[in-house]
C-alpha cells in the first residue's frame, strides 16, 4: 500500500521538494510514513494538506529539470487554486483566504 507521501507527490508531476511536502505535513500533523488508507485520505488533516499544495503549485515557478519542462498556464494556475480554496471550504479552513488582495482607502491622498 502506498504511504502519504506518494499520493501527495502524485498530486501533479511538477516536482514539489521533499522540504515543502514535510513543512506542509508538519503543519497539518500528518505524518508522511503513514499508509494511505481510505480513511486517511478522506480526512481533514490529509485534504487540508492537499490543499497547501495546491495552492503552492498555482504559484510555483516554472522549471527545467532533467530534460523535462514543468509549467502552467494560468488557466491552469486559476483552477489550482479554485480546487484548494474548495478545499478548505469543505474542510471549514480559511487559510484560503490569507492570499486575498485587501483593497480600501488609504488616506486624503490618492
Amino acid at each position: 500500500m502506498a504511504k502519504v507521501i506518494e499520493n501527495l507527490k502524485g498530486i501533479n508531476a511538477y516536482p514539489i521538494p521533499l522540504r515543502t511536502l514535510v513543512e506542509t505535513a508538519d503543519k497539518r500533523g500528518l505524518n508522511l510514513d503513514t499508509e494511505a488508507t481510505e480513511e486517511v485520505l478522506k480526512g481533514k488533516n490529509y485534504n487540508l494538506a492537499k490543499a497547501d499544495l495546491l495552492l503552492w503549485l498555482s504559484f510555483a515557478p516554472d522549471v527545467s529539470q532533467g530534460g523535462q519542462n514543468y509549467s502552467f498556464t494560468d488557466e491552469q494556475r486559476t483552477q489550482l487554486r479554485n480546487h484548494a480554496k474548495a478545499l478548505y471550504k469543505d474542510f471549514d479552513d480559511d487559510s484560503g483566504s490569507a492570499n486575498k488582495p485587501i483593497y480600501g482607502y488609504k488616506g486624503s491622498r490618492l
